[in-house]
């Protein structure tokens, strides 16, 4: 975390990958431990050829829920809609492997599942994936198991996105046509460091591939679906918890303002956060497992464990 304390640049493409070179020997050195966590890989959609996979990581022990089960963690990863990977090549490889061992070391089942990316696809195939994905491991779950541990519980099952993969969360959420078949099984959401609203002014021009993505529809963005539930949904949406780094780039600390109001209002009551004390955009999900900077992950488990029973 010192070296990420000295970046004075906030912009992701600025500090990208600056922060993962950062990170690298440090997870090298912890390898050994990280990879105590059993993974195991599942493809999801027998439709496609690629981008159709999942990696489940395994807790050595469980944080049971009150069935005597085993928790489950869906994380969707970001990439500004063009990039990323639940494995990423070398020499990052860690990146990804020690953020599904961290909350497995914490008793959840930790799920990460690739999807389809842009210019190949557009809204809202991405976070359609993301509901395959999830939809997936509610009807295997026997094939998911292992012995070694209580069955996982698909009735105690949350979903945290970050950056794109906040906005595919936030679209999973909130837009219905994609929602209505997993919302009633999940204890809770948790939006990290993603966008609410497209239009942020001159200073802020909206980014290529969000424009590819949502093909520049102002009806598409998470306030615009987050205005369109009826308070009747609003009321049976699963829990909420708000995540962003300390250091976000500007566009991003914008939106945040924008999205705290808005949610106050129709929940009555503000919404619960949590802040990354020190990270940038990046440096949050790479110092999993890294022995620095990890307050913020246990924060996000004891929001969780709280939900178990």
């Amino acid at each position: 975390m010192d070296i990420i304390s000295k970046f004075s640049e906030t912009g992701i493409s600025s500090i990208n990958l600056r922060t993962l070179a950062a990170f690298v020997p440090i997870l090298e050195e912890r390898k050994a431990e990280i990879e105590k966590i059993e993974r195991k890989t599942f493809v999801y959609d027998d439709k496609r050829r690629t981008r159709n996979e999942l990696d489940v990581y395994y807790p050595l022990s469980s944080a049971l829920t009150k069935n005597g089960k085993t928790p489950i963690l869906f994380f969707v990863y970001g990439g500004g809609f063009s990039s990323g990977a639940r494995q990423l090549p070398e020499p990052f490889s860690m990146g990804y492997r020690a953020l599904g061992s961290f909350y497995a070391q914490r008793g959840f089942i930790t799920i990460i599942a690739d999807y389809r990316l842009v210019p190949e696809v557009k809204f809202p195939a991405g976070s359609e994936d993301i509901r395959d994905a999830v939809n997936w491991v509610f009807t295997n779950v026997d094939i998911i198991a292992i012995p070694s541990i209580p069955a996982p519980d698909v009735d105690a099952m949350f979903v945290m996105g970050h950056s794109a993969g906040d906005m595919h969360t936030k679209v999973l959420t909130l837009y219905p046509p994609v929602s209505s078949t997993i919302l009633p099984r999940l204890k809770g959401v948790i939006w990290c460091s993603g966008g609410w609203i497209f239009d942020l002014g001159k200073r802020f021009p909206i980014e290529v591939f969000v424009q590819q993505y949502y093909e520049s529809q102002k009806e598409r963005e998470p306030r615009a679906l987050w205005n369109d539930l009826s308070d009747e949904q609003i009321k049976n949406l699963p829990d909420i918890l708000l995540v962003r780094a300390e250091r976000e780039p500007d566009s991003l600390l914008a939106s945040w303002e924008e999205m705290l109001p808005d949610i106050e209002k129709r929940l009555g009551e503000a919404p619960q956060a949590i802040i990354g004390k020190g990270h940038n955009h990046i440096s949050a999900n790479w110092a999993l497992c890294s022995g620095e900077g990890e307050e913020w992950g246990e924060e996000v488990t004891k929001w969780m464990k709280a939900r178990l029973n």
